[in-house]
């Protein structure tokens, strides 16, 4: 069975990498946040996201 392409990198992340998303809509941020903490929980990660409003981009930081 070929192994699914995964939609975000938080597999490939170090402590203290960052990625960001672009995120147009709130459901779009809500999204990315949600994905990031189910990883880390399957996995025993921790990770931080923050939104600039502005730019409307979503950056998460692995912390853990």
């Amino acid at each position: 069975m070929p192994e699914r392409k995964t939609t975000y990198e938080f597999g490939d992340m170090l402590i203290g990498d960052t990625v960001s998303f672009h995120a147009p809509t709130p459901e779009d941020v809500k999204r990315i946040a949600r994905n990031a903490s189910q990883y880390g929980l399957r996995t025993d990660r921790f990770y931080r996201c923050s939104t600039d409003r502005a730019t409307r981009q979503t950056t998460v930081t692995r912390i853990r």
